[in-house]
This record gives C-alpha cells, sequence and structure tokens, in this order.
C-alpha cells in the first residue's frame, strides 16, 4: 500500500499509516489497527495502533498548511536550460541569491567564476555563513584565485551541480540559514 492511496483515504488514516510504516510494522497490521478506527467527537477521529490511543482533528486537511515555510518566497521553485524560477518570478540566466536579493549573474562557466564575481556575497550584511555555488551540470574546481579570496572569509563555500546545489539551498533556506547561492544555469536538463 502506498502513502497515495493511504492519503486519498484521508488525514487520520495517513498519519496512522506512516507512523506505523515508520515504526517498522507491517501492511497487515497497519491494516488491522486502521480497521479498529472510529469516529468520535467533534469530527476528531480516534485510532488505536499496538495498544495506543492517538486522537487526530479532521478538520484541518494538508491543504490548510504552508509546507514551503514562510521563506517560500526565497526558494528556487524550478529551473530549466534558460533560467531558474525564484519566488514566482522567471530570471533567464545565472543568479546570485540571498535571503530577499535576487540577482542576475553574468557568470556562464566554472572558470569565470572570480573574487570580483562572487563580491556580492561579501559585500552584504550580514554575510553569509555559506555560499552554494551551482557549477551547472557537473562539479567542478573553482580558480584558485576564488577559493583563495573566501579562505579567510567569514563565508564558507560550498560546491555542488546546479540540481543538488539548489535542494541544498531550499533546505537550507527552510532552516531560516543564512545561505546564499550563485547558480549556473545547466547546458542539459
Amino acid at each position: 500500500m502506498s502513502l497515495r492511496s493511504v492519503l486519498s483515504q484521508g488525514t487520520a488514516r495517513a498519519i496512522t499509516w506512516c507512523l506505523a510504516t515508520r515504526s517498522g510494522a507491517s501492511s497487515s497490521a497497519w491494516l488491522a489497527a486502521s480497521s479498529e478506527q472510529h469516529l468520535g467527537t467533534a469530527g476528531s477521529t480516534t485510532q488505536h495502533y499496538r495498544g495506543q490511543r492517538r486522537r487526530y482533528s479532521a478538520a484541518p486537511s494538508f491543504e490548510d498548511f504552508d509546507i514551503m515555510g514562510k521563506d517560500a518566497s526565497r526558494v528556487i521553485e524550478s529551473y530549466s536550460i534558460k533560467g531558474f524560477v525564484v519566488g514566482g518570478v522567471e530570471y533567464q540566466g545565472s543568479v546570485f541569491l540571498y535571503q530577499e536579493l535576487s540577482l542576475l549573474w553574468k557568470v556562464n562557466a566554472v572558470s569565470d567564476i572570480t573574487p570580483d564575481s562572487l563580491l556580492a556575497a561579501r559585500a552584504v550584511k550580514p554575510q553569509p555563513d555559506l555560499l552554494i555555488i551551482g557549477c551547472g551540470d557537473k562539479i567542478m574546481q573553482l580558480p584558485e584565485a576564488t577559493l583563495e579570496a573566501f579562505r579567510n572569509s567569514e563565508t564558507l563555500l560550498e560546491v555542488l551541480d546546479t540540481p543538488n546545489a539548489i535542494a541544498t539551498f531550499n533546505i537550507l533556506v527552510q532552516e531560516g540559514r543564512l545561505v546564499a547561492a550563485a547558480m549556473i544555469l545547466p547546458s542539459k536538463m
């Protein structure tokens, strides 16, 4: 049984399924536990599982929650070989992102990354704890001058391919970390 099929049966059953499978219970144990379900008062559901009673309100649904959090306008929603979508705005080309700042970045290859091209990361206040550099299709070594410029800096560098850099950046933004991103467009999807 998949989570998708459980979700179609309601929020309370989905939560019970997640708890059961996370604790290592088999599907048959989950089905037995969920068959003991009965409605409580005021539209809530009581679940019996392994001798435990759990009560869940059926009122809120998954649509009632903002799963991206308060910083949703800062995450990279999607990308293509043409550009990035950040907070609903499409940027055509490489980008530099930090907090509410979104800039087009005139870098097309890792060899173009110089200390001057990353000046924004050192000029903003407060300085980011981490600068994630998305190198495009694959991870590549940054030029030595760029590494030297950040060697004694407050900002650490993380060099990844662009898809993994986006995922890492989005997670750290959601955690509320001071993280900046410099993303080069991938040449293929």
